[in-house]
């Protein structure tokens, strides 16, 4: 049987438990599917003892494998994979890495694709991977896509610098350290900009068509790279007119996007205007943005 070697940044103690409620996690899960073409994709959350299903995408009637489901950690493929198997497999019963993996038998997984996620520092704070009950070859170039895909989740598990975490509230909103807030803005903002409502700068451009699926689905990454960075923009210049106008900020993403759509703007563009306008009076705003300043 193969000899694993320990991954060495299992080592390291876990910074904070990431959440997984992000919709770039449901934007990542759905490029995942579509590039592996297997029966089922997750994320997969770990703690020193346990392998928990955190998030789940895929054939609902593999009811062995939903989200909250959790098994020992040391019974997983993805410990098999952390712990240096290969990437992946397309017959896990005979290949040593994972035959004698209990959760082959008992999920009878014949295929597998796998890759770390790891947080801002380094460690290793989940799985993103693949299961199949029939025989599906994954290519290193495949493998290559999915640990983009996992650099695109880096900064939006919920695990903030200094062991700050982003956690639910009893009364349904979010927390943050000890201040409360909601999400359901931040979900619109990446909303409109990964449905293309709103065409971020930078977008990385769209001259030929891609040549085949693999690398449309990298171009696919490459965008939702750069709508969830043009978020932040959006998001900055929600709390300016937060602040200005003295509104919710649900009702300042709608007048900036309403603004942006009568005028014929990018909301992007109008946003980093926003921005800008905080720190100097002197830039141009149409009169529903400029209100106190």
């Amino acid at each position: 049987m193969q000899t694993l070697t320990r991954h060495p940044l299992l080592d390291v103690p876990p910074v904070s438990r990431p959440q997984f409620t992000h919709p770039a996690v449901d934007a990542v899960l759905s490029t995942a599917a579509a590039l592996t073409g297997m029966e089922v994709v997750f994320l997969g959350g770990l703690t020193e003892d346990s392998f928990t299903f955190e998030r789940v995408r895929g054939d609902v009637s593999w009811t062995s494998v939903s989200e909250g489901v959790v098994c020992e950690r040391a019974d997983s493929f993805c410990q098999r994979l952390l712990d240096g198997a290969p990437a992946t497999t397309s017959d896990a019963e005979n290949d040593p890495a994972y035959a004698d993996a209990a959760v082959r038998e008992q999920l009878g997984i014949r295929s597998y694709a796998g890759v770390p996620v790891h947080d801002a520092g380094g460690h290793v704070v989940a799985t993103l991977c693949a299961i199949d009950r029939r025989s599906v070859e994954i290519d290193d170039e495949t493998i290559g896509v999915l640990r983009e895909l996992a650099t695109v989740l880096t900064p939006h598990l919920g695990v903030l610098s200094d062991g700050v975490v982003i956690r639910r509230s009893p009364d349904g909103g979010w927390q943050v350290g000890d201040e409360q807030t909601g999400d359901l803005t931040s979900a619109m903002v990446l909303a409109d900009l990964l449905s293309a409502e709103i065409a971020p700068g930078s977008r990385p451009p769209r001259s030929d068509p891609p040549q085949d699926e693999l690398a449309r689905l990298r171009l696919s990454v490459k965008q939702l790279e750069h709508a969830l960075a043009a978020r932040v923009v959006v998001e900055q210049a929600i709390g300016v007119l937060t602040e200005r106008q003295r509104s919710a900020p649900r009702d300042a993403f709608e007048r900036l996007r309403k603004v942006a759509r009568s005028r014929g703007r990018k909301v992007h563009d109008l946003a980093r205007e926003v921005v800008l306008s905080a720190a100097d009076p002197a830039v141009p705003l149409p009169p529903e943005l400029a209100g106190r300043r």
